[in-house]
């Protein structure tokens, strides 16, 4: 459930104003190339900033880093000290480290703590029986788990084992996160992906108002040939049509930034409905905005 905790409003002013430093270090423009420069070049002497290396995309895994932070940031805003952020098909892995990993520099960059878990069979995919879970592409049994391995590595962040059409019901009740910021889906299969989503059907409350979500499984290649008509897509155009609590929708602010190359893989899910999705997290962003939209003194 929603752990809230007293929150001024100079508590994202620095973040807010490194941020516009940053949006212009992103920029295709001359000088935002020149900016890039220079940060490489002190990248090889210092640690950079965590939110630099996130919106230069820095990281080994550029779309998970993306979405923990902004959903980190997102809790800040809205007075939240824990989140959780959850992976789903873990497979060898190898994300999952990394999120337990980022997670850890999250808390100690925003004073948010961050919660990690990993939903998987732990023996590979399940029965590929739908015309919908491309079965000329995926088959049962592929991308299978070393448990014994991942286990010795893996704490503090949890693996949930079991079918997902079992373990999404039962997992709020049985391990009691902190509301879900980001989500992370790499189940592949149609079947499997509409499975996940059902963990939405739980309380608004044990999620953040709007989160951060990656899809693996949607742009593929010539030989998966993704379409609405199957996998992932599909699964998330059946979840927008079925019910209206919750929206699924592509994000727009990424798709102009061709040096993004998950940018058609982040979605947004709005709980509208949330009692927290109107609270206003404006701050200095939206000051900035309003100084320069003023006419300038005479």
């Amino acid at each position: 459930m929603l752990n809230l905790r007293a929150i001024t409003p100079d508590d994202c002013a620095e973040t807010d104003r490194r941020g516009a430093l940053f949006r212009r270090a992103t920029s295709p423009s001359p000088s935002g190339t020149a900016l890039r420069a220079l940060l490489r070049l002190y990248r090889r002497y210092f640690a950079l900033p965590l939110e630099t290396e996130v919106a230069l995309n820095w990281t080994p895994r550029p779309s998970y880093a993306y979405c923990t932070y902004h959903a980190a940031d997102l809790a800040r805003r809205l007075g939240i000290s824990r989140i959780s952020v959850i992976e789903f098909g873990v497979a060898g892995g190898n994300g999952l480290l990394f999120l337990r990993d980022f997670a850890a520099r999250v808390g100690q960059a925003m004073n948010v703590e961050v919660e990690v878990y990993g939903f998987d069979t732990g023996a590979g995919l399940p029965a590929v029986s739908a015309t919908e879970d491309l079965p000329y592409w995926f088959r049962p049994f592929q991308y299978r788990m070393d448990q014994n391995a991942l286990q010795t590595r893996l704490h503090p962040a949890k693996l949930v084992l079991g079918n997902v059409a079992d373990t999404v019901s039962e997992f709020f009740t049985r391990y009691d996160p902190a509301p879900v910021g980001a989500i992370f889906n790499d189940l592949d299969l149609y079947t499997s992906t509409t499975d996940s989503l059902k963990l939405f059907d739980q309380d608004a409350l044990h999620f953040l108002p709007r989160l951060f979500m990656y899809f693996d499984d949607v742009i593929g290649t010539e030989l998966e040939m993704y379409s609405e008509c199957n996998g992932q897509l599909l699964a998330i155009k059946e979840f927008n049509r079925r019910q209206h609590a919750v929206y699924l929708g592509l994000n727009q602010n990424l798709l102009a930034r061709n040096d993004v190359n998950y940018r058609y893989q982040i979605y947004y899910a709005h709980f509208r409905a949330h009692p927290l999705y109107r609270q206003y997290i404006g701050g200095e962003d939206q000051k900035g905005i309003e100084d320069a939209l003023r006419l300038p003194r005479p």
